[in-house]
């Protein structure tokens, strides 16, 4: 006998298509702004559109999780690098052939959105390395507090039964330290 398919639950179809969709507002902005910026000028959208092919790219092909923010990093890096080329169009609109022929303007666009890739893959890395650091500074602290309180109030603090079983200093004087 044949084993009959699961049928998917409504409950499980909507799993699957939210886990499928990843929305983000960086891409309606871009088109958005984009069409703004034809509005001022032609061969400054030639440029944008030119120097900003690499985020089109992951925009489009991108897939997994947190699509969505690392095409916002890699595009905001892009970005950086086309604007100084995008101001210097718009103010000589005859320099647009100059500007993309050159091959240092090309590296310089493209090498941001470079910056951008690195910082996906590097950032995260970093990130650990960081609070792994911390955690580490913040046990020693806490060590120290503890050495601290077991001077202070004797080996009873740890509630160890095999400790000394002297009182400490300071229940010897008859008062607490502080009070």
């Amino acid at each position: 006998m044949a084993k009959k398919k699961k049928q998917p639950t409504p409950m499980r179809m909507r799993r699957r298509i939210n886990q499928r969709q990843e929305v983000s507002a960086f891409g309606p902005l871009l088109v958005a702004g984009l069409i703004g910026l034809a509005i001022f000028s032609l061969p400054a959208v030639g440029v944008a559109i030119v120097g900003l092919a690499p985020t089109m790219v992951l925009g489009l092909t991108a897939k997994g999780v947190n699509k969505a923010e690392r095409v916002q990093c890699v595009g905001f890096m892009n970005i950086a690098g086309v604007l100084p080329f995008v101001a210097a169009v718009m103010d000589q609109p005859r320099e647009l052939m100059f500007i993309l022929a050159n091959p240092i303007n090309l590296a310089t666009m493209y090498g941001a959105s470079a910056v951008g890739y690195a910082l996906v893959h590097v950032g995260p890395m970093v990130a650990a390395i960081v609070l792994q650091s911390l955690a580490q500074e913040r046990i020693k602290s806490l060590n120290q507090q503890r050495q601290g309180l077991i001077e202070l109030w004797g080996a009873d603090v740890l509630g160890d039964k095999d400790g000394p079983e002297e009182e400490p200093a300071w229940a010897q004087q008859g008062r607490r330290p502080g009070a």
